[in-house]
């Protein structure tokens, strides 16, 4: 059997998808379509061509099928091709009778309310709603959030485990440290605007009851942007720092004020996996409610019951740390390699035999 992989981010996937022969392509984006210089184990990296204004984005790609073809590279002799993201396979020409899954990870845009200009709204809606389009071209998906997943039951499909990268052996024990962490990609628009509202809506609150308390922000974010923040009382936006394992053993729990975006929010459970609770909402903590149920989570309907769990964990360390061990033990059973691997298989087994 053989079985390609597009786009390089997917190896994870690739190496729990075959047993056996595994012929690995990379596609990714950039500059004219053409064959670029690859690592060893990658069969071909190919790039296509972008047009503006998105002309064209889930065509398949001729030039970049051809130069493949010359390369080595005959799609028609796979049994089956996954795919890391959907635009990748879609430069792909698939022929027919070889099957295809796409890792539809993060699919589920969800917006604040006003959160948009009506514009740009309107743009990104469009942009969802040609995405989704494609996805009759392909036979079946993976999926890491169950609500996603809902949205597309007329096709083959198995939700996986998003596992936090590279967690401590075991969870930190607690400290007595008011430090409250966030981490994350902070240019992202729903982290950014979710701290934004935490700032004027919850951290005022929680300084008047606590004025001992500090709030860390770990991520990238525009020097202007992290600037900002910390004019606010004991507020500190270093960018990334040279050690997350020390962010968390310092902090109190953390933080997840955000109210649209989609996935499973893997901030929420790297955060359990270092035996920190988190204060989060219910747009966090429905994407795994069916593995987590609120085990490790404060779950906050509005700004002010936001501020009073934070409070309330501040000055209690043990009712923190119960709840810490609580959402611990649900990745310890719940978001495992061997669960993905064994989904990931399942999956590619039944397309195969298709």
């Amino acid at each position: 059997m053989k079985t390609g992989f597009t786009n390089a981010a997917g190896f994870t996937l690739a190496a729990s998808a075959v047993r056996g022969e595994r012929r690995l392509i990379a596609v990714v984006l950039g500059g004219p379509s053409r064959l670029g210089q690859y690592r060893p184990g990658i069969l071909a990296h190919g790039l296509w061509h972008q047009h503006p204004l998105g002309i064209g984005k889930f065509e398949p790609d001729r030039t970049l099928g051809q130069a493949l073809f010359a390369a080595g590279v005959d799609l028609g002799r796979y049994r089956l091709i996954v795919s890391r993201y959907l635009n990748p396979i879609c430069k792909l020409a698939i022929p027919p009778g070889t099957r295809t899954v796409v890792d539809l990870d993060d699919w589920g845009y969800h917006y604040a309310p006003g959160a948009m200009a009506m514009a740009a709204r309107l743009k990104s809606t469009y942009a969802a709603q040609l995405a989704k389009r494609q996805l009759k071209r392909f036979d079946a998906f993976f999926f890491v959030s169950p609500r996603d997943q809902a949205c597309h039951l007329d096709r083959p499909s198995v939700l996986l485990p998003n596992i936090p990268f590279n967690p401590p052996a075991a969870p930190f024990p607690q400290t007595d440290n008011p430090t409250l962490l966030f981490v994350g990609s902070l240019w992202y628009p729903p982290n950014r605007k979710g701290i934004d509202r935490f700032l004027v809506h919850s951290w005022p609150a929680i300084k008047a009851a606590q004025p001992q308390a500090h709030l860390l922000l770990v991520g990238a974010a525009p020097p202007a942007l992290r600037q900002a923040w910390e004019r606010h009382p004991d507020v500190s936006a270093p960018g990334f720092v040279d050690d997350l394992d020390e962010a968390y053993r310092n902090a109190a729990f953390t933080i997840a004020p955000i109210h649209s975006g989609g996935g499973t929010n893997i901030k929420i459970l790297e955060s359990l996996a270092y035996g920190r609770a988190c204060v989060t909402t219910p747009h966090c903590a429905n994407a795994f409610s069916a593995e987590l149920g609120t085990a490790g989570l404060a779950v906050a309907s509005n700004e002010a019951l936001f501020a009073q769990h934070c409070i309330a964990w501040l000055s209690d360390i043990e009712s923190r740390g119960s709840a810490a061990e609580k959402g611990q033990g649900k990745i310890k059973n719940h978001y495992t390699l061997a669960l993905f691997d064994k989904r990931v298989a399942q999956l590619c087994a039944l397309e195969c035999s298709n």
